[in-house]
């Protein structure tokens, strides 16, 4: 793959899973079309509203050799316009020169929390905050317990989408539907990753799954993908283990960087503005904010051109 311009800071962190060919694997099922340019840059296109789109997703240093090799592609298409998420370490100056503009509506995450997996256990949990800590001992002393998959499927995948379409429900957000959770851990395989807490409801009863994370892996780096808490879990400290045993348990599988995918970002108050809760929650495992650049778009169709100029066109 082409390296960064000389301007641009390399980035310390993973090449994005966006860029991988599981992912390009996944956007096939969801029916996009996937090619690469000759520098190994992915980039997806698929019919929209406005006509074919183009989406090039966290590539690292993308030249204009590769932004003209997908310009062709998409002229040739027929696609109305292309959008860039860039990688942190992008020299944006190569969009504004190919004729892209700054466009406000994020497809991914636009800021995130990266955890240093290759940090020691002590110095992991001494960069948890101290409520963080206190209700992680809390949890243990009241049962909790948690199981790992590794490409997880039939029941056990299955237990963890009922709970993750009902935390969708109570919290009213968007939850993709099963075959879709499916067909990403079946072209992850290995490198999908389920934990379960669970603990007893009741004194003396049975262990009952409270919460559940999904976790997919590229390289040296994992994404938190999807996860949630079962209403009796809310009640619990439980999601503190979930989350503090995966980040131990995927530092054991040779994981770098962990990607939390996704905080609440000012910039994008629309995108994020549930976020906040989640967010809050994150933070207290530690671990670095880095904010992405805004996305980068360039309109193939004169009309699109003209509308942009009053508008940002949520594309």
């Amino acid at each position: 793959m082409a390296a960064s311009n000389s301007s641009s800071p390399a980035s310390p962190y993973p090449l994005d899973l966006r860029q991988s060919k599981e992912w390009g694997q996944y956007l096939e099922f969801l029916g996009w079309q996937i090619f690469t340019t000759s520098n190994g840059v992915r980039y997806a296109v698929m019919q929209d509203r406005l006509g074919n789109v183009v989406k090039v997703q966290r590539p690292r240093g993308v030249t204009p050799v590769d932004l003209q090799e997908i310009e062709e592609k998409a002229q040739e298409l027929g696609s109305a316009l292309i959008k860039v998420e860039p990688d942190l370490s992008q020299d944006l100056e190569v969009f504004k020169k190919e004729g892209y503009v700054k466009n406000m509506s994020p497809l991914c995450p636009p800021s995130t929390l990266f955890i240093d997996l290759r940090k020691s256990e002590k110095e992991l949990y001494a960069d948890l905050s101290g409520s963080c800590k206190y209700s992680i001992r809390r949890a243990y002393r009241e049962g909790a317990q948690v199981e790992f998959f590794v490409n997880p499927k039939g029941e056990i995948l299955e237990k963890f989408f009922k709970i993750h379409k009902s935390t969708g429900k109570q919290k009213s957000f968007y939850t993709q539907g099963f075959d879709d959770i499916s067909k990403k851990v079946e072209v992850f395989g290995d490198q999908a990753v389920l934990g379960v807490v669970s603990s007893p409801l009741e004194e003396g009863g049975d262990p009952v799954a409270t919460g559940a994370n999904l976790y997919l892996g590229f390289g040296k780096g994992v994404w938190y993908m999807h996860g949630g808490t079962t209403e009796e879990g809310r009640n619990t400290r439980n999601g503190y283990v979930l989350y503090w045993e995966l980040i131990l348990h995927l530092k054991k599988l040779g994981y770098e960087w962990l990607d939390f995918e996704g905080v609440d970002d000012k910039r994008f108050p629309s995108f994020t503005r549930n976020w906040g809760g989640l967010s809050h929650f994150k933070e207290k495992f530690g671990g670095g904010r880095v904010e992405f650049p805004a996305p980068r778009v360039k309109y193939l169709k004169p009309i699109l051109k003209k509308l942009s100029k009053f508008i940002d066109l949520p594309v």
